[in-house]
């Protein structure tokens, strides 16, 4: 791959050089090599052909950002996402190992999760094209640190908890067929997971995504406040740990 590539930044819309936008930050877990499929080459995996792939030696991204946005959103929301993912870890390492299902409660005290649900916002915009994520009005939130102001009927982002052994996933928007009583109907969902979090944008907010637990309700916090909150997060395996495809999880648990 050269190291030099030329498109539209994912957040600003300039036109010029990208640089490679770490997905999540690197320093949260996301250092070991990765394999990226594009969509064609991912279902002749599926179907046991040979596959082309990029290997990215460094952690999973893409080159997306100009080296501004790039830049910008690692200085004020990169951080708080390391911090609290360092947390999760270390509890997830000191307690029994869990099983598909179950759902485990984290306590943050003086957090400001503005910023971390920003970043994680940031990271969708790298999958995202530059005209949904400026339809979305990401392209505005994410480039004022301050501003909580989106539309959430536009979207809804979901959060679970990865396990470490599981591919890395980073799969922009995809059209999901599920069945809807007698019917089947279709989603457009973005998935991303890289241990020990997992997050799931749904496009198509009318239609409900049962995984994850929504982090929304963070966009109505401040950029300088620091927050105790309490969230419930959901461990899942996937179906294919060799190929993870959006929303291929193990049945849920009655």
């Amino acid at each position: 791959m050269s190291d030099v590539q030329f498109g539209i930044c994912h957040i600003c819309g300039n036109y010029g050089e990208l640089t490679f936008e770490h997905i999540p930050p690197q320093k949260a877990f996301n250092w070991q090599r990765a394999k990226i499929y594009n969509g064609y080459e991912a279902l002749n995996k599926i179907n046991g052909e040979p596959a082309k792939f990029i290997n990215l030696q460094q952690g999973m991204g893409k080159y997306s950002l100009c080296e501004h946005c790039n830049n910008t959103t690692g200085s004020w929301y990169a951080q708080t996402y390391r911090d609290i993912a360092m947390d999760v870890v270390k509890y997830l390492h000191n307690n029994d190992p869990l099983k598909h299902g179950d759902v485990v409660t984290f306590t943050f005290k003086e957090c400001p999760i503005l910023r971390f649900v920003k970043q994680v916002i940031a990271m969708f915009c790298s999958l995202l094209p530059y005209e949904e994520n400026q339809r979305l009005g990401f392209d505005k939130l994410i480039l004022n640190k301050e501003s909580n102001s989106v539309n959430k009927e536009l979207f809804d982002l979901r959060m679970y908890l990865t396990p470490p052994e599981t591919g890395q996933l980073m799969c922009g928007p995809t059209v999901v067929l599920y069945k809807a009583e007698e019917s089947i109907k279709s989603g457009c969902v973005a998935d991303l997971a890289v241990y020990p979090f997992g997050f799931i944008l749904n496009l198509t907010p009318e239609i409900d995504v049962k995984y994850g637990t929504s982090i929304l309700k963070m966009l109505d916090a401040n950029y300088h406040d620091r927050h105790a909150f309490e969230i419930a997060l959901m461990y899942l395996e996937r179906y294919n740990t060799d190929l993870p495809l959006p929303l291929i999880y193990k049945e849920l648990p009655k």
